[in-house]
């Protein structure tokens, strides 16, 4: 109390002690301090409390009946989206049945349209598509063909852009950032379903392609999470490892139990294949 008294009291510390409290007006200024300590505390509280529950959420601690009925293939799905899944975006495995809540949808529409613009089916559908097919890992092979010491080849990026590309033909010669784009066209599908304007139907089928692609040109989870974060990086222009903390996160959690060899089997993906 001592100590309190004389980081706090208005006389100085050399009148530290309960001696300080001279008159009604010290012990106001006492009382007033000791309740700003106070709401410090119940705020940085509260503020944990949803920060843990988020963490909860976002590693399926709130969901064992999920836990024990996805399929591998599912899993391997819920698995590739957990580096946005970790950013608050949004998977087609909606294991939290987020898409029930009104105010799940409409928050998938923001961070849709934040993301990728107009939120329609068919932009949902174009800006998956184009991560499949094209996607940023064009820029990736356009400098590898092109003479990298021309001074137009050299002003398209920035030097941090530059060693990134360098980077990824030290790591990733043959997929530069390809998991960048596949593991975002997870994000784009999940987020059209989570908002209503896609059907699981459509979106899984998507997802499960954007897997395919990801089992077929890396070797592992991390080799995954490598290449994406190299690409991730590369869109920001800046170092950034945030998402690669969410997945190392998530990866210590049931979600990852999944093996990085799980055949992939449209018949688990919990749609009718005709």
């Amino acid at each position: 109390m001592n100590c309190l008294l004389g980081i706090f009291c208005p006389k100085g510390a050399a009148v530290c002690g309960i001696g300080a409290l001279q008159s009604p007006t010290d012990v106001l200024y006492l009382a007033g301090v000791l309740l700003i300590l106070v709401l410090f505390v119940a705020v940085f509280a509260i503020s944990m409390g949803i920060w843990m529950k988020r963490t909860e959420v976002m590693v399926g601690k709130d969901a064992p009946e999920a836990k024990r009925t996805l399929t591998p293939t599912q899993k391997f799905i819920l698995a590739a989206s957990s580096p946005t899944i970790g950013n608050n975006y949004k998977c087609v495995i909606d294991i939290w049945e987020t898409r029930q809540s009104e105010a799940g949808r409409e928050y998938a529409k923001k961070l849709f349209e934040w993301g990728w613009g107009e939120f329609t089916r068919e932009n949902a559908r174009a800006m998956a598509q184009d991560c499949l097919n094209t996607g940023y890992n064009i820029k990736y092979r356009e400098y590898c063909s092109a003479d990298r010491s021309s001074p137009e080849v050299l002003s398209r990026y920035s030097d941090f852009q530059r060693a990134l590309l360098e980077e990824m033909k030290r790591q990733y010669p043959k997929q530069g950032m390809l998991a960048w784009d596949l593991v975002r066209a997870l994000s784009v599908v999940g987020g059209a379903y989570m908002g209503g304007i896609m059907e699981y139907e459509e979106a899984v089928q998507i997802a499960f392609e954007a897997c395919r692609l990801l089992q077929n040109n890396f070797s592992s989870w991390d080799d995954m999470v490598g290449s994406y974060t190299l690409g991730y990086q590369f869109w920001r222009g800046e170092k950034k490892t945030d998402r690669l903390k969410y997945y190392r996160k998530l990866k210590k959690t049931w979600i990852f139990k999944i093996p990085w060899s799980t055949a992939l089997r449209e018949s688990e993906l919990g749609i009718s294949i005709w």
